[in-house]
């Protein structure tokens, strides 16, 4: 429910199927912040104090325009499993309070959300521009309502044990969205990084070219493994091919052989992978029990890519190769690249648009790997694509409609072939239809099975 008082207030309502506990810990986990910043809003930490309580402050970077902006937070009220308050401090707004309200019942916990706030230089200000600051508000907090209530509910079904999990690619498109989710869970994060300068404590350096890791982990539970250079973005060279190997195999296998080598090695490991595992196949429906395609490029790299995990597989860990889809995220990778000429009104389809998109939201991919982590029959190829997989032509249909704009170009693949070489014809001319068998028998329920609205959330529709 959201509520407009005021040109300079605001109010919103989200209920959750928890109780008051569980609801309030999860805002004041590490992530929270960043689990509640909707992913078309560019943000990123400067410093924050640990915690939500008096006296605790927090500066972000804003990138919502051609000039990065600093906003400086402080909260400023506490009230455990009631209230929270926090203001801007040095932002845009002349003024910024938010109050956040906690109450409970029949094991139903209600979130109001008020916000106090001013234009610079009202009245005038708000008189032009008030309107437009609601519509951002009432798009930003119907993004929170969604993910506060799903990762909640989602925390009280699994009710994972805490967990220390190491995770590569963390700055990457899938990385920088899971690890919030997965301190929001409960979970201790040690990133893999290859740049010291952004080493923070607990956090591990490693050089996969030079098979370097420098420290062991000994004591952890679980590696989800994200790296690897893009796939779909630009030519494919012989040195680019290169890079598209080698970032993948190099890495997986310096991983495998290091946790194979450990007296105690983390009991789990998550290996991304990628449905071009199974090549251009059609219509036909793609399960976990198909082989791998043959002649395609994508396909050779997948297989190589999963077949580097051998040293952790022979050393009794359990693998999991998450062959993802597209994943949609305005964040970053297909989706962000599509929604500028969308909203101009010039999407294209490629081809004769019949080839198959299988796509997953960024959040199912989220809890998913949330599932798999609580799940531990599970092992092998894994399938993480939404069970409502498209033509490419629906998809481009589908989002067109969407943000009302027509939809009328076709590119020839004479075109993308002379554009994109060996990448257009893999990448936008072909596909496969994969559907995520595996999940689904283990009780996984996508929350955004439908494209729509998964644009809804995602686009904050």
């Amino acid at each position: 429910m959201v509520k407009n008082c005021s040109p300079n207030t605001f109010e919103h309502e989200t209920q959750v199927y928890a109780d008051i506990s569980t609801v309030f810990e999860w805002h004041e986990r590490e992530g929270a912040l960043f689990r509640l910043s909707p992913p078309w809003e560019n943000i990123s930490l400067i410093r924050r104090d640990e915690g939500i309580r008096t006296g605790a402050k927090c500066d972000i970077k804003l990138k919502t325009g051609p000039i990065p902006m600093v906003w400086k937070a402080e909260h400023i009220e506490y009230e455990k499993d009631s209230f929270f308050k926090d203001r801007q401090n040095k932002g845009p707004f002349a003024k910024w309070e938010h109050s956040h309200y906690f109450a409970e019942e029949d094991g139903i916990t209600t979130i109001k959300d008020y916000v106090e706030y001013k234009l610079p230089l009202h009245p005038l200000s708000t008189a032009f521009a008030g309107n437009f600051v609601h519509s951002k508000l009432e798009k930003m907090f119907r993004y929170r309502k969604d993910i506060s209530k799903n990762d909640i509910e989602f925390y009280k079904e699994y009710s994972p044990a805490p967990k220390t999990i190491v995770v590569s690619g963390s700055s990457g498109v899938v990385g920088s969205a899971l690890i919030p989710f997965l301190q929001t869970q409960g979970h201790k994060i040690i990133r893999l990084l290859r740049d010291r300068s952004k080493l923070c404590i607990g956090d591990v350096c490693w050089n996969p070219n030079a098979g370097i890791i420098e420290d062991k982990f000994e004591n952890a539970d679980a590696v989800i493994h994200l790296t690897g250079e893009p796939i779909g973005e630009g030519k494919w060279t012989d040195e680019k091919k290169r890079e598209i190997i080698d970032s993948r195999v190099r890495s997986t296998a310096l991983l495998a052989e290091t946790l194979a080598k450990m007296k105690n090695p983390p009991k789990t490991l998550i290996c991304a992978s990628a449905i071009g595992y199974y090549g251009a196949r059609g219509e036909e429906v793609i399960t976990e029990t198909e082989k791998a395609g043959s002649h395609d490029f994508i396909a050779k790299v997948c297989k190589k890519w999963e077949e580097a995990a051998k040293p952790a597989l022979d050393r009794g860990i359990r693998v999991v190769f998450l062959r993802i889809g597209v994943v949609l995220t305005p964040a970053g990778g297909a989706l962000q690249r599509m929604l500028m000429p969308f909203s101009l009104g010039l999407g294209p389809v490629f081809g004769n648009g019949k080839q198959y998109m299988s796509w997953v939201a960024m959040d199912d991919v989220l809890y998913a790997i949330g599932h798999l982590l609580e799940h531990k029959e599970i092992n092998g190829a894994v399938n993480l694509t939404s069970p409502n997989a498209l033509t490419s032509r629906e998809f481009s249909d589908t989002l067109a409609h969407y943000l009302g704009k027509p939809r009328f170009i076709n590119i020839p693949p004479y075109v993308i072939m002379k554009m994109y070489g060996q990448m257009g014809r893999e990448v936008l001319l072909s596909g496969a239809n994969v559907y995520p068998d595996k999940l689904i028998k283990s009780g996984f329920r996508f929350r955004y099975p439908d494209l729509t609205e998964a644009f809804r959330h995602l686009l904050g529709g």
